[in-house]
């Protein structure tokens, strides 16, 4: 990996950095930058392989990229988790780090109020080391084609539904780890090679150098996970998905010789029309909603903590107004 960013890099101990893998993406990368700072994140670590898009251009000239370059093949690298894990060691040690993909957002229970700076305070101050989250696919209500995304925009704006009772595996604990739109889309009904993707991840992390993400970032070892569950709202169903399915299982650049995208593609080939929309669908609202729905977790002692954050911020802001305007 060629470093080709010339921004500064000295983060406080205190800032939030994501880390992402991109290739191609310079459709989704301005709206998924944006809603990521407003979240809370100081700065982002790219690697970019070998896009052939404007990616590389538009991430160097945003201040608070650093922008790594590779050719090297991308099912060599442990589909960029060998290249991930090299630059975690080296940016990410003693940061509470976050890893995601262009296409993916993270929420978390009351996100629209929390930041995530709040939010890792709550997990230091419960000695939880990581956020586990569920993977939830959001669609439009017209056919994936026709879902024309307009770069810069709220992906939310354009697909704003998602599958609440096609689920069809579950762990221990009976949370949703496989289905959803991929699974009933791609998978159900299809003699498959492999099963359809696994939902959970574990993206934000407390990060030490004797650490390392093992498949994905879905297994990592030597954590104390939060009961707190967050998700990832996953926009891969904009219009390019036909194009980037077709490319991909040509590539064959992902995991098991891109079986996933053959899946998608083996359909998409055949229906020009396809759309997710169905009787279970519903379309979006907040995080709590998502809670409600038991895709998300929200411990007492997390409501708790925000509610005694509140009461203290409430008292600091009162006796700043009685000191100087009282």
């Amino acid at each position: 990996m060629k470093r080709i960013d010339k921004n500064d890099f000295n983060p406080s101990s205190r800032e939030i950095i994501a880390f992402s893998c991109v290739r191609n993406e310079a459709l989704r990368l301005p709206y998924f930058l944006d809603y990521h700072r407003e979240l809370g994140v100081n700065r982002f670590v790219f690697i970019d392989n070998d896009s052939t898009d404007e990616t590389s251009d538009f991430l160097i000239s945003q201040a608070d990229c650093n922008v790594f370059y590779t050719k090297e093949s991308y099912a060599k690298s442990n589909c960029g988790i060998n290249w991930l894990n090299e630059l975690l060691n080296t940016y990410g040690a003693g940061h509470w780090i976050l890893t995601l993909d262009a296409d993916e957002l993270l929420i978390y229970p009351q996100c629209e109020t929390v930041g995530l700076d709040k939010l890792t305070c709550y997990l230091d101050a419960s000695g939880d080391q990581a956020l586990k989250t569920f993977l939830i696919d959001m669609y439009s209500d017209k056919p994936i084609k026709n879902t024309c995304y307009q770069k810069g925009a709220n992906f939310l704006d354009y697909c704003n539904f998602f599958d609440t009772d096609s689920y069809n595996q579950y762990d221990k604990t009976n949370f949703p780890i496989r289905g959803g739109p991929r699974h009933r889309l791609f998978w159900n009904d299809f003699e498959r090679k492999g099963m359809s993707p696994y939902l959970i991840n574990i993206p934000l992390i407390k990060w030490r150098k004797d650490l390392k993400y093992e498949r994905g970032t879905h297994v990592i070892s030597g954590l104390k996970l939060s009961p707190l569950v967050g998700a990832k709202l996953h926009f891969k169903f904009f219009s390019d998905f036909y194009e980037y399915a077709e490319a991909e299982s040509l590539r064959n650049e992902h995991w098991d010789n891109a079986a996933q995208y053959k899946s998608y593609w083996d359909v998409l080939a055949k229906n020009s029309n396809l759309n997710a929309i169905y009787e279970g669908s519903k379309q979006y609202s907040d995080s709590a909603q998502v809670v409600r729905l038991g895709f998300m977790k929200e411990p007492e002692d997390y409501r708790d903590y925000l509610n005694k954050q509140k009461n203290r911020d409430k008292s600091i802001i009162s006796r700043f107004i009685a000191k100087f305007f009282g």
